[in-house]
C-alpha cells in the first residue's frame, strides 16, 4: 500500500490554487496565464498521478466558478497532455537556472501546442469557419493575436514562477530528507534508581 507523502500533496495544492488563482487574476490579459508553468512544474517535480491530477483539478475549479465554452474537451485535454510535457524535465532539478531554462523552453512548446489544438477545435466543433483547409487556415490566422499574448505571458510568468515553486520545492524536499529530531525524556541509569 503506498503511503501519502503530505509535502507532495500539499505541494499540489499549491499549484492547482496557483494556477487556477492566477487564470481568474488575469482574465482581462487574453491567453495570458499561470496554468501552463503550473502544470509543468507539477508532471517535472511530483511526476506520477500529478501530471493529470494538477492541470484537470486546476481547470475544473477555474471553470466551475468561471465557466468553459464549446471547446471545453480540446482545453482540458489540451491542459492534460501538457502535463506530459513536463516529465521531460522530471529529476533535472540539480541547477535551478537550468531547470528554469527547460521549463520555459517547454512553455514555449505548451504554447504552441494549446494554440494548434485548441484552434484546431474552433474549427471542428464551432461554425464561425468553414470545414475546409483554408477554413482551418483562416482559423489558425485569427488565433495569432492569442498565441502572441500567450507566449508573452509565458516568456514572464513560467521563469518567474518556475523559480520560485523550484525554490520552494527544494526547501519543501531538503526539510523532508532530514529526519525529525524528537527528544525523548532521559531515563535514570539503573544503580541511580530509587
Amino acid at each position: 500500500m503506498n503511503k501519502i507523502n503530505y509535502k507532495k500533496l500539499l505541494f499540489a495544492v499549491l499549484l492547482i490554487g496557483f494556477a487556477a488563482a492566477g487564470r481568474y487574476l488575469l482574465l482581462d490579459f487574453p491567453n495570458v496565464e499561470t496554468m501552463t508553468v503550473a502544470i509543468l512544474l507539477a508532471s517535472a517535480l511530483l511526476g506520477g498521478a500529478y501530471t493529470l491530477v494538477v492541470p484537470l483539478a486546476a481547470v475544473a475549479i477555474f471553470d466551475l466558478f468561471y465557466g468553459n465554452n464549446s471547446i471545453l474537451i480540446f482545453t482540458w485535454s489540451a491542459w492534460a497532455i501538457i502535463g506530459f510535457f513536463g516529465l521531460v524535465l522530471k529529476g533535472r532539478t540539480k541547477s535551478a537556472w537550468k531547470f528554469t531554462a527547460g521549463l520555459t523552453g517547454m512553455g514555449m512548446v505548451a504554447s504552441l501546442f494549446f494554440y494548434f489544438w485548441t484552434n484546431f477545435g474552433v474549427w471542428l466543433i464551432g461554425s464561425w469557419y468553414p470545414k475546409t483547409a483554408n477554413g482551418l487556415l483562416n482559423c489558425f490566422i485569427a488565433g495569432i493575436p492569442f498565441l502572441k499574448w500567450q507566449i508573452i505571458g509565458n516568456l514572464i510568468i513560467v521563469p518567474v514562477a518556475g523559480l520560485a515553486f523550484h525554490f520552494l520545492y527544494e526547501k519543501i524536499r531538503i526539510a523532508q530528507s532530514k529526519p525529525l529530531f524528537i527528544p525523548t525524556p532521559r531515563m535514570p541509569h539503573p544503580s541511580k534508581r530509587g
